[in-house]
């Protein structure tokens, strides 16, 4: 983590190895988690969580595990930063080490670790103007090590000779790093360097703290470790590539190291690790910078920012910047045709969740006020639906109880079915396969014809029920991410595309104006592999149409590159879940979304000869369940900022979901658990929910839109939202969630001033109503307000009622008339949403 204009490097790391070395820069290194022995010059020193310890300018130093895990932040300063302004810091040795103090100079060393977290901090953030931060913070340091601590003044002649000995001792460490698996010795070097045997040997002691065959056995056994965990050679072998000169003496020396054989160590490895060498091998490097739980450090890190001398002002997000945005435009402008196209498909978890009472009075309430055309979800098909049932005869008899129950109430509150065909009915599954909690089963059918003729019953029955011309309008999706093998699809490719031909033609045999589409797949398969592009083939070679292709977007996915799918295929649904949030995830750029859309509609272009409709049909802030930042102001700027900027780009984009109310993983405990839902399970209406509700309000036609602003236009009333997006820092991007907590979730966006906006509507005169609309932190926030009430849970009907009271957006109603011109500024926090609108009166 740095800079190569900064005069500082930080760096987060394990150390699992052990690593003479030195270098012209001071390097401070805090323990954040375990313990390691730290070498300087003859001294080691034991440091365990919190100690620090300051290493001067070439002084030779190592740090080595101790039985302990670890986790270490190592500053390094460029000293010739001081060098303008105080050159004699150069030559000045210091004596800082927290472990050799008392507790009444804990206070001394709390200040350093406070700039150390800071300089962290602040390069994560990389405001403008970082660099002069991290600069001040560089001179602080030195500063407070000049007043408070001990320190010598290294003569130049001492420095000559210091140099001197760092080339010796550089010779020889090199000598027996490059020559430890033959038979080297002391004479044998004393020789090569000309010095005396005797002298040699307190020389090196001296220097590095122990003695040159301690050293040798050291770097022998790195080596033999590296081999243990990455190769499958012998434990006999091993020992002699190694250099040891019997493989007793291995045994002896590698037991009194890590308290084991090492026959016993590489067991050890292999059952917690289940992976192949190779795989090994790229995962685990012993005693680099990045074995390293980031999560934890960065925890552990960030609790000295809250220490007593830390002002709240200073990391106060809320200063407006300098640069005001000025937005004119002619109010008389017709504009172009705007359709509510984010309006078209809302979802939840699975059908049997839908008959429940709680459930449908959350869809009830989020129609009345905002009004979805569909709702799309999973498990139509799954047993709990009791579609398909064998009698004792032995024939097939279906059961259409549940989906009547379930569509009847779609049609009363308004939604049509956007019905995903899946999972696979127990009578008709191929495997034992299943996924969730709730165990769907995905595996293929165990006869293609039992699933088609499941299909048709299924469409006929609707069509009975509800009319060929209301069925038509629906729309029919082939299954759930099949690429995800062994998660979602017990099948490889080709089989579901197989699948996917026989289904459609199964509904296009009962009308050929039934809405068929496909493959709902992940926004990172699109990315990273060939799988759209041959779907889209495999459709042209079978002469299939497609009414519309769908897809999942999410800032982030999951890599499967490196999992052993002979593993999935042997875990349990409840394994895979677990395993889930451990494999590696890879984020993507703020404009994930329509950049994703840009590649679906060009793969199109170049595939078919023809536009099938795009529908998003899962799509969100956070793939995870439990991802905390879901019950944020940030995801109601997420969603309007993407709204906006997809405008054209696709038919649809599928909120996942609208409710808490789903128990893919069980339902959450707590009111905030990070559901995905606009509403929690309590029917609390989040930041989120309040973002669909401000959307709604927008106009038919587009008069104007910029990078953080639209301006609609219904009749003569004019609408103006803007929103100030913050996207996720660099540590959160690259997988660090230490600074998301459940109480604190706001550490991990990039930090961003007070947006300001000035509007000047022109030509516009008469009476208006002006009704202004704020959603941030302070006003349409329920769990800010939760926050606020204390965080309880398991919440009384009280408490439940002043939450729906108090986290509503900010309304301000006034009355103007206007003489050509409505002019006003906004100030959009981070995260905020502002809307104004213009209601002209008669």
């Amino acid at each position: 983590m740095g800079d190569s204009t900064l005069p500082i490097k930080a760096i987060i790391h394990s150390v699992d190895g052990f690593d003479f070395h030195w270098h012209d820069k001071i390097e401070i290194i805090l323990v954040l988690a375990g313990s390691a022995n730290v070498s300087v010059g003859k001294e080691v020193y034991l440091l365990q969580e919190s100690d620090l310890i300051l290493i001067n300018s070439n002084e030779i130093h190592s740090t080595r595990r101790t039985k302990d895990e670890n986790i270490l932040l190592a500053l390094q300063i460029d000293p010739e930063f001081y060098r303008s302004c105080y050159p004699m810091f150069l030559k000045m040795i210091f004596n800082c080490k927290s472990f050799l103090k008392g507790d009444d100079n804990e206070e001394k060393f709390n200040t350093i670790r406070y700039y150390i977290a800071n300089i962290v901090w602040t390069l994560n953030k990389k405001n403008k103007g970082y660099e002069l931060i991290i600069g001040s913070y560089v001179y602080l340091i030195g500063s407070y090590l000049i007043n408070n601590f001990h320190y010598e003044i290294i003569e130049s002649k001492s420095q000559e000779n210091n140099d001197k000995d760092l080339i010796r001792i550089n010779n020889i460490l090199n000598y027996v790093n490059e020559n430890f698996h033959k038979n080297i010795t002391l004479r044998e070097i004393s020789e090569k360097e000309h010095l005396n045997y005797h002298f040699l040997s307190h020389f090196i002691k001296d220097k590095i703290g122990m003695s040159f065959q301690d050293y040798l056995n050291i770097v022998r056994l790195n080596n033999a470790v590296n081999l243990l965990m990455n190769s499958d050679d012998t434990i006999t072998n091993i020992a002699s590539i190694s250099g040891f000169p019997s493989i007793n003496s291995f045994n002896r020396l590698f037991k009194k190291e890590y308290n084991c054989s090492p026959s016993e160590y590489r067991e050890v490895l292999v059952s917690s690790n289940h992976e192949t060498f190779k795989g090994r091998k790229e995962s685990k490097k012993i005693g680099t910078y990045l074995d390293v739980n980031r999560n934890d450090a960065l925890k552990k890190l960030y609790k000295y920012l809250l220490l007593p001398t830390i002002k709240d002002e200073d990391l106060d997000t809320s200063i407006c910047g300098n640069d005001i945005k000025l937005i004119s435009i002619d109010g008389n402008n017709e504009g172009e045709t705007f359709t509510h196209y984010w309006k078209k498909i809302i979802t939840f978890g699975r059908a049997s969740e839908g008959l429940r009472n709680n459930f449908q009075l959350q869809l009830r309430e989020l129609q009345g006020e905002i009004g979805f055309d569909y709702i799309r979800f999973h498990g139509i098909f799954m047993d709990e639906m009791m579609i398909y049932n064998i009698s004792n005869q032995g024939k097939v008899e279906y059961n259409w109880s549940y989906v009547d129950n379930l569509f009847d109430f779609f049609k009363e509150v308004n939604i049509k079915p956007f019905i995903e065909l899946s999972f696979m009915p127990s009578e008709l599954k191929s495997t034992e396969d299943t996924v969730f909690f709730w165990k769907g089963n995905i595996s293929p059918p165990k006869d293609i014809n039992l699933w088609t003729t499941l299909v048709k019953e299924f469409i006929k029955h609707c069509i009975n029920r509800y009319g060929l011309k209301e069925v038509e309008t629906w729309y029919f999706e082939v299954w759930n991410e099949p690429e995800y093998e062994y998660f979602f699809w017990a099948g490889s490719k080709e089989e579901y595309f197989t699948f996917y031909k026989y289904t459609t033609f199964a509904i296009k045999s009962i009308s050929e104006n039934l809405k068929v589409g496909g493959p709902a797949i992940t926004h990172g398969t699109i990315l990273t592999s060939s799988y759209l592009q041959d779907f889209l083939s495999y459709c042209n070679d079978n002469d299939i149409l497609l009414d519309f292709i769908s897809l999942h977007i999410y800032p982030e996915y999951i890599s499967l590159d490196d999992v052993d799918k002979s593993l999935l295929n042997d875990m349990d649904s409840r394994a895979k879940l677990e395993m889930a949030p451990k494999l590696k995830k890879i984020y993507t750029d703020k404009n994930n979304t329509l950049n994703t859309l840009k590649i679906v509609n060009n793969k199109i272009l170049e595939e078919l000869n023809y536009k099938p409709e795009i529908n998003v049909t899962e799509w969100n802030a956070s793939s995870f369940h439990g991802n905390f930042i879901h019950d944020t102001s940030y995801v109601a700027a997420f969603i309007i900022k993407n709204i906006l900027q997809c405008i054209g780009a696709t038919s649809s984009l599928g909120y996942w979901t609208f409710t808490d109310l789903m128990e893919e993983n069980k339902l959450g405990i707590s009111s905030f658990h990070g559901g995905f839902g606009l509403l929690n399970k309590e029917g609390l209406k989040k930041p989120s929910y309040y973002a669909y509700y401000l959307l709604s309000k927008l106009g038919d036609k587009i008069i104007d839109q910029g990078e953080d602003y639209i301006i609609t236009k219904k009749d003569e009333s004019i609408q103006i939202l803007a929103y100030n997006y913050v996207y996720f820092d660099e540590l959160f991007l690259h997988g660090d969630v230490s600074a998301l907590t459940h109480k604190e979730r706001y550490l991990i966006y990039e930090e961003k001033p007070v947006k300001e906006i000035e509007f000047s509507i022109k030509n516009i005169t008469g009476y208006y109503n002006i009704t202004k609309y704020k959603l941030n932190r302070e006003s349409g926030s329920v769990f800010d307000k939760w926050i606020e009430l204390g965080a309880p849970e398991n919440m009384t009907k009280e408490e439940l009622k002043y939450l729906q009271g108090k986290a509503q957006p900010k309304i301000e109603i006034s009355e103007l008339k206007l003489q050509g011109e409505y002019k006003d500024r906004i100030n959009v926090p981070a995260h905020g949403v502002e809307l104004i609108i213009l209601e002209k009166r008669v």
